[in-house]
């Protein structure tokens, strides 16, 4: 098993909220619901016209969307690990990802190294070691060591309800672009 952070791939154009949206008290992605909590918008690209649009872009906050289409083949993979929340851009219908699925007890404290490490002040991990016996089913999730800003997703295959359900695999097996898995742990 591999765990991966799940960064945004900066060679395809990002993706950005209106202003009173990303500026308002609910544009915060910290494992609770938001459903109700921020309207629809229309959201914007950035004027980098010479990258490409992506199928999953970053839209900040440690925030995914998916473009229509993408959502609905891995509905079961995202609706697992959060809310799937929709918006526009441009006329077109996508959703983003609310992760809420949170594995409170999978870092393994003791073993993980921060870069300041200080007893009870422990503030950036430099090397993140896991526990995955905690591991939840979804592979999409997030840790409440660094205040839920990471998102991590889990790569599993040991049977075949696994690969099904991995996110990894779904983006990769579908070449789907706008993302870059950036590996932090593997037991194997």
């Amino acid at each position: 098993m591999k765990i991966y952070k799940v960064r945004p791939d900066t060679s395809f154009r990002m993706m950005y909220p209106p202003d009173e949206v990303y500026e308002s008290e609910s544009w915060e992605f910290k494992c609770h619901e938001l459903v109700d909590k921020i309207p629809q918008f229309d959201a914007y690209w950035d004027d980098d016209t010479s990258k490409p649009l992506p199928d999953i872009a970053y839209l900040g906050m440690s925030a995914f969307a998916f473009k229509k289409d993408v959502a609905e083949q891995m509905t079961d993979i995202l609706e697992s690990a959060g809310e799937m929340l929709p918006f526009y851009i441009e006329g077109e219908l996508w959703y983003y990802l609310n992760v809420m699925e949170k594995c409170e007890s999978l870092l393994d404290e003791e073993k993980t190294k921060y870069k300041i490490n200080q007893g009870n002040i422990k503030l950036i991990i430099e090397d993140y070691v896991f526990k995955p016996e905690f591991l939840s089913d979804s592979s999409i999730f997030k840790i409440p060591q660094d205040n839920h800003t990471e998102t991590f997703c889990a790569d599993r295959r040991e049977n075949d309800e696994q690969v099904i359900n991995n996110f990894f695999c779904a983006v990769h097996g579908n070449g789907f672009s706008g993302l870059k898995f950036t590996e932090v742990f593997s037991d194997e």
